[in-house]
């Protein structure tokens, strides 16, 4: 090609000029083919945006869905709440370990809803219904602390499909009730200590769609950022482009 465009002819050629070619040829593989770490979807003729992204879930300014257990427990000393949980992170980043002032605001945002005594409950005793919302703010952020799950005699969580459905239409009726208007960022809820037996592929799908449902009736956030951890990503092979297709494809908005 160089030699037909008069750029490198054939008296000048050498077996070295094989170096920088392959370099280059490698250079350009790798910026260009890059593993994706996120993913924009925005559905025309709407006014708002879902991303997938594979991170942190408390990277940048977005307010977070907190996804938790029906009778709201915070306490990790006891080992009942795992210090790498999402609620054991929002503890230790952004109250100082403090579950005393969480539980003070969660108390303040549940005053009123209703709740069953549960005398043998390993933790706290007030259990909520599934899809219960309690916010929790600090640092400028609010936390929206979603009862998803429930604890048995061992403290063990678990979910169902249908629970956590609940819990998304709970959860977004709360947002547009009370919330700001801002970005959100969620988990993928019900994938990991809600022992779901759902793909993380899947459950992304189901969340985007779900938002998407729940936005049909009234915008509450202008953008939905579904957030995977990188371990999980990787453990479980995720692969974004085809979560884009489905959005592209299949998401009903």
């Amino acid at each position: 090609m160089l030699d037909f465009f008069g750029i490198y002819t054939k008296d000048q050629y050498s077996r070295l000029v094989l170096i920088p070619i392959f370099v280059f040829a490698v250079v350009y593989v790798v910026l260009t083919r890059r593993p994706v770490t996120r993913i924009s979807f925005k559905p025309g003729g709407r006014d708002y945006r879902i991303d997938v992204r594979i991170g942190d879930l408390f990277e940048g300014q977005d307010d977070v869905v907190v996804s938790t257990n029906t009778t709201f427990d915070t306490d990790m000393a006891s080992g009942l709440i795992a210090t790498d949980s999402l609620q054991g992170q929002v503890a230790t980043r952004f109250f100082q370990a403090n579950t005393k002032e969480i539980d003070r605001q969660l108390d303040e945002d549940l005053d009123g809803v209703a709740f069953v005594d549960r005398p043998a409950a390993k933790g706290k005793r007030r259990e909520y219904p599934i899809g219960t919302v309690a916010r929790v703010s600090s640092h400028g952020r609010t936390f929206f602390f979603v009862a998803m799950s429930r604890l048995n005699e061992q403290g063990t969580a678990s979910s169902t499909k249908r629970e956590v459905e609940d819990a998304l239409d709970g959860l977004w009726a709360a947002v547009a009730e009370r919330g700001n208007h801002r970005p959100l960022a969620i988990p993928l809820m019900g994938t990991g200590r809600g022992r779901l037996p759902v793909s993380r592929k899947k459950m992304a799908e189901q969340i985007a769609q779900s938002f998407a449902d729940a936005s049909a009736e009234k915008i509450f956030s202008d953008k939905l950022s579904i957030v995977i951890r990188p371990e999980d990503a990787e453990k479980h092979g995720v692969n974004l482009y085809q979560i884009r297709d489905y959005l592209v494809q299949s998401l009903h908005a």
